[in-house]
């Protein structure tokens, strides 16, 4: 017998929730706020079809997410928003590097 078919069957959340940057475990906003079912969504009103371009998105979706946290902090130089945004970059950009 099938079973129903659920979000989380479908490859594109597979790849994102595996994702060392944004996916299960990763503290994030795409692995705290998002359900599957809402991944699902905007993966589809942003015509994301593929497993690849579903997590080029969540890590873009995430920066973004992260950027706008830094307009709106205290405004020191060493506040926790700027710590986390440049320490998420350069996660980017070593996962980017391999």
């Amino acid at each position: 017998m099938l079973r129903p078919f659920d979000e989380s069957d479908d490859p594109r959340i597979v790849a994102i929730r595996a994702n060392e940057i944004v996916g299960r475990g990763t503290c994030t906003a795409i692995d705290e706020c998002y359900s599957d079912q809402e991944l699902l969504d905007r993966l589809n009103e942003d015509d994301i079809e593929t497993p690849e371009q579903a997590v080029r998105w969540a890590i873009e979706d995430e920066g973004l997410w992260l950027e706008k946290g830094t307009n709106q902090r205290w405004g020191e130089d060493d506040d926790p928003q700027i710590t986390r945004y440049d320490e998420f970059n350069k996660q980017v950009r070593e996962y980017y590097e391999d």
